[in-house]
């Protein structure tokens, strides 16, 4: 059986929970003239989809577009690259270990910070705003049936052993 490790986002990607409330705060700079968002009812990252589609509607249908714009101009600035993190998974990798990760929200807030870090090209699959179970779907993407869950930084440590 083919070994896998499926990684929560925040995990390989720590600094994506700091750069989240200022991309909401900009986007509701961006859009206050079309509709207030109210950023302290925004729920947590990986919950909060839904939240700012019910909030958009039909009148802000650009966010997602906005929100990537944000990330792409500010990551350089709030997020930083682990080249222990990285040295890690190309070894997994090199191992035979199938690697995943699934993103906690927006697709283009996950991707981007992916992306940036450059951990996307260092695993086999990405899920962006899972349905559901974040691991399950990453497993299936995989086309595997089990595999380790790495949702914590201490984890990550333990891989590293």
């Amino acid at each position: 059986m083919t070994e896998a490790i499926v990684f929560a986002e925040r995990v390989i990607a720590p600094g994506g929970d700091a750069i989240w409330p200022l991309a909401l705060a900009h986007l509701s700079r961006r859009f206050a003239s079309i509709r207030e968002l109210d950023v302290a009812g925004v729920p947590a990252r990986e919950s909060s989809v839904a939240a700012l589609e019910a909030w958009a509607g039909d009148d802000v249908s650009s966010w997602r577009l906005e929100l990537a714009r944000f990330y792409d101009d500010h990551a350089r600035v709030h997020l930083r690259r682990d080249p222990g993190t990285a040295a890690l998974l190309a070894a997994l990798r090199s191992d035979g270990v199938r690697l995943a990760a699934y993103g906690q929200g927006p697709r283009e807030a996950s991707a981007a910070t992916l992306g940036f870090l450059g951990l996307d090209r260092r695993l086999d699959a990405i899920v962006l705003e899972p349905a559901g179970d974040g691991y399950v779907a990453c497993l299936e993407t995989l086309g595997v049936a089990e595999g380790r869950h790495i949702s914590s930084r201490e984890g990550l440590a333990g891989l590293r052993q």
